[in-house]
């Protein structure tokens, strides 16, 4: 499964979610405003939406951002639903498709009177069958900040805030793709990084596939004692020579060129002191059911392609203005041509 197609967890099974990854919810309402599926739509009531078919959806907004959305169709309209919510998701057939197959599945069917709630990543999903009408919701996926784990390989905000957006990074040394995000996107993204943001760096590594990756996940903790992550932490992104030969010279030689000092380093290397960091990391990572590298989080709202330095800049916006306004529902008002969605590179990460 590549980084681009979402998981579909329900009631135990899978199923591929895919498509073009340039999503409403979550973005700007004004878009969303414009799009098609909204032509000759009424507009009611607490920002409700009845569109010619009978159709009727519900945006709820927060700060001028597109917080999540709601579908309400005759029992039978699972097809129109999953229709709206995959123009609502951004995602069009990506979604559409296999969410219209799930919700005629025929033990889906029999669960909707008491509701079924499902992940999409980077959404959560929540379909209920009552009064004769299918009524389906869609709202980007949150991790309350209460499940991730404090660490102290975190880089400060450069403005003192009292609530920060967090990034928080899970990572593998070895990962092709972590070195694609660290050497290529972290460094555009900080060009533009707003002040008020904390980044975080938690340790993943995906052992079973990256034998190098849990010593070098060691070494950057053993330079983490010194005060020197974040030096030794792209040093080990940039030189790839601990990769072949003696790992332990070539941590040594890094940290080194790192200032680090060379006797506590190689002490801190023999006894292992950085190992229960790790193993925090990787507990972390498993409770949270993350599947591979590099997994990354805004303030809690997975990151659905962590290559996109503009998107990742968006995402920070949302979580800036959404966690701290209350929700509102917002009526549409007359649409416009909504432009198509951009097309995503296919690039995979690791995974377990």
């Amino acid at each position: 499964m590549t980084h681009f197609a979402r998981r579909f967890f329900a009631l135990g099974l899978l199923a591929a979610l895919s498509g073009a990854a340039h999503a409403q919810v979550g973005g700007q309402v004004a878009p969303v405003r414009a799009a098609p599926a909204f032509q000759g739509a009424k507009v009611g009531a607490g920002g409700l939406l009845t569109l010619t078919d009978g159709a009727q959806v519900t945006l709820s907004q927060k700060a001028g951002y597109l917080a999540g959305a709601s579908v309400s169709v005759p029992a039978s309209g699972a097809a129109r639903a999953a229709e709206l919510l995959g123009v609502l998701s951004g995602y069009e057939d990506g979604l559409a498709e296999p969410l219209e197959a799930f919700l005629k599945r025929s033990d889906v069917a029999g669960r909707l009177p008491q509701g079924v709630t499902v992940d999409a990543e980077p959404f959560t999903v929540t379909a209920r069958l009552t009064g004769g009408r299918l009524n389906v919701s869609l709202v980007l996926a949150q991790v309350p900040a209460a499940q991730f784990a404090p660490v102290k390989t975190a880089q400060a905000a450069r403005t003192a805030t009292a609530s920060p957006v967090v990034l928080r990074v899970y990572s593998d040394f070895q990962c092709p793709y972590c070195q694609q995000f660290e050497t290529q996107t972290l460094p555009e993204l900080q060009k533009a990084l707003p002040a008020d943001v904390r980044i975080e760096f938690h340790q993943f590594p995906l052992e079973s596939i990256h034998p190098r990756a849990r010593a070098a996940a060691e070494a950057s903790e053993c330079a983490s004692a010194q005060g020197k992550f974040w030096a030794y932490k792209d040093a080990l992104f940039a030189d790839r020579s601990w990769l072949s030969g003696d790992a332990a010279t070539a941590f040594t030689a890094i940290a080194g060129k790192a200032g680090l000092n060379l006797t506590a380093f190689k002490g801190c290397l023999a006894a292992r002191g950085g190992r229960a960091a790790v193993d925090a990391g990787l507990a972390e990572a498993d409770r949270l059911g993350l599947q591979g590298t590099p997994s990354v989080f805004v303030n809690g709202y997975a990151v659905a392609d962590p290559y996109d330095a503009p998107a990742l800049l968006r995402l920070i916006a949302y979580a800036r203005a959404v966690d701290t306004a209350p929700a509102a529902a917002t009526p549409v008002t007359a649409p416009s041509p909504l432009p198509s969605p951009k097309a995503v590179p296919a690039t995979p990460p690791a995974t377990r």
